[in-house]
């Protein structure tokens, strides 16, 4: 069974996004007015903004061109190119012209970051006040819910804008159940990881921003110490035990060789002597006696 949703082009991720796609192209095609893609997600822009330029660039009667911003002289300088085949009265008279009289020149505005004020009103003068040449603005506003101040203020008429919505976690899971029944799971897998990894990263930017996941504070100082801690200058350390015990070793050892030489060699050496000295008065006395 087939899925309308799903085409030789790509695919809708619902019937009302498929609906409001082709109002838009309408708006481009048969009565050659400006369009505005907004959305919080880039990944859906982009998704429905490159089928878009697909079927514009397959058209006949469409001069696709990417618009970037340079000021109002390089704007000048493009539109009297544009202008040089028609007269005034033409350029300004749509029914002189004739809508169907020439091709439709649509210019893809990507970069809104860097268009400004002066090149903005003069744009959609252009666009407006110039329905003879034949004139259209595609606007492809990434992660935007509204256009820029400056396109604002001066499309106040004759721009067509589709919001599009994000389809939650539940209504993606849905999907992808539809589309891997049909067999075209390879088909939607890179926009629906698109839009999953912006959700991601909007809810970890609004965690950051909000505080809700703290950094755990560090201990305090006095928690990293031992309550009992022996002072540095009673400690000793291991290397330096035979410096302090070799004196003592030296001292014990000295003394035990002077009491084995005393109480052996030493007291033997001392003995006769002691005799001898004893002894030389008495055969002194009697030989003066003889």
């Amino acid at each position: 069974m087939s899925d309308v949703r799903f085409d030789a082009e790509g695919f809708f991720l619902t019937a009302v996004d498929q609906a409001r796609y082709q109002r838009v192209l309408e708006t481009l095609l048969e009565h050659g007015r400006s369009v505005a893609l907004l959305s919080s997600s880039g990944a859906m822009v982009e998704h429905y903004g490159q089928r878009l330029l697909q079927t514009l660039r397959g058209r006949q009667d469409v001069l696709l061109e990417t618009y970037v911003p340079g000021g109002t002289e390089s704007l000048l300088g493009r539109l009297n190119q544009l202008l040089e085949p028609l007269s005034v009265d033409q350029a300004r008279a749509r029914e002189a012209a004739g809508l169907g009289a020439a091709p439709l020149r649509v210019f893809a505005l990507h970069d809104l970051e860097e268009l400004e004020g002066d090149e903005a009103a003069l744009l959609a003068r252009m666009v407006q006040d110039l329905p003879g040449a034949r004139l259209a603005l595609l606007i492809l506003a990434y992660r935007r819910r509204r256009l820029p101040p400056a396109l604002e203020e001066s499309f106040r008429r004759g721009l067509r804008t589709w919001s599009i919505p994000v389809p939650d976690e539940a209504a993606l899971a849905r999907f992808e159940a539809e589309a891997d029944g049909l067999g075209l799971g390879d088909e939607i897998a890179p926009l629906l990881t698109g839009l999953r990894r912006e959700r991601m990263s909007a809810l970890l930017e609004g965690a950051n921003l909000s505080g809700a996941a703290p950094v755990a504070p560090e201990p305090p100082q006095e928690e990293a110490q031992a309550p009992d801690v022996i002072p540095r200058t009673s400690a000793v350390k291991p290397d330096a035990l035979p410096l302090v015990r070799w004196p003592f070793l030296l001292a014990l050892g000295l003394l035990l060789l002077c009491l084995s030489w005393w109480y052996g060699p030493g007291e033997r050496w001392l003995t006769p002597s002691g005799a001898a000295s004893s002894s030389s008065p008495q055969l002194s006395t009697e030989s003066v006696g003889s």
